[in-house]
């Protein structure tokens, strides 16, 4: 059986088409999966760094899929060929990181009908700003439970840029219903409160309002009547 985590099941579920971009594959264990479960015909699976790529290998030979799979050794799409790619995967990474890839100019391909799924495992805040203010829209977004809780989102370019409020930027579109967002949203506000502590033992009163307000519209979107 292919070792994949709870965070890429939930990727692998919002795919919607049969070839597949997986930058930053590591192991290659999301692109085997597809493949022998049937939800891909073909993947390009990249890594920035060889040694990943190696392992990764290693997983195709081992899961006999070596045929559907082609391994890059790419920073971000620099070397992807993106004829044909229907789904693009971006997991594992820091929300910056992956802000920054889908923001270069080789990235112009998943503005054409791309489905984008997104893993950040930090600075989520980040990759949603980016999102909403460059004409892409998140179709949903969910929590998933896996060495911590971690949001799994779904976005398309619809070249319709959006403004979004600060506690948009946090929440996304998670389900105010789901339990395991109130879990990823309690790690949110710890984050903000210990940056509400820093501003003020600094005398920032100004931040510390703003941070403040943040996390009174965050409790407002969490409260049961908003359900």
């Amino acid at each position: 059986m292919i070792p994949i985590s709870p965070r890429l099941l939930c990727c692998a579920s919002m795919l919607k088409g049969d070839i597949v971009c997986d930058i930053g594959t590591d192991h290659a264990y999301l692109p085997a999966y597809l493949i022998q479960s049937g939800k891909a015909k073909q993947v390009i699976a990249t890594d920035v760094k060889q040694g990943p790529l190696d392992s990764a290998k290693g997983t195709l030979k081992k899961f006999h899929v070596e045929q559907q799979i082609r391994l890059v050794l790419s920073d971000g799409f620099e070397k992807v060929n993106p004829n044909g790619i229907t789904d693009v995967v971006i997991a594992g990474m820091g929300g910056e990181t992956i802000r920054d890839i889908l923001a270069a100019p080789k990235a112009a391909f998943i503005k054409k009908n791309v489905n984008l799924i997104l893993q950040p495992m930090t600075k989520a805040e980040v990759l949603r700003t980016w999102l909403a203010e460059n004409g892409f829209a998140l179709i949903r977004e969910t929590a998933v439970k896996d060495t911590h809780v971690y949001t799994v989102m779904q976005a398309e370019y619809t070249g319709q840029p959006q403004e979004i409020s600060e506690a948009q930027r946090y929440c996304g579109k998670l389900r105010r219903s789901d339990p395991l967002t109130k879990i990823y949203m309690a790690g949110v506000q710890e984050r903000l409160h210990t940056k509400a502590a820093g501003l003020l033992e600094a005398g920032n009163d100004a931040e510390y309002a703003s941070v403040r307000s943040l996390l009174d519209e965050i409790n407002q979107w969490l409260s049961p009547s908003r359900r």
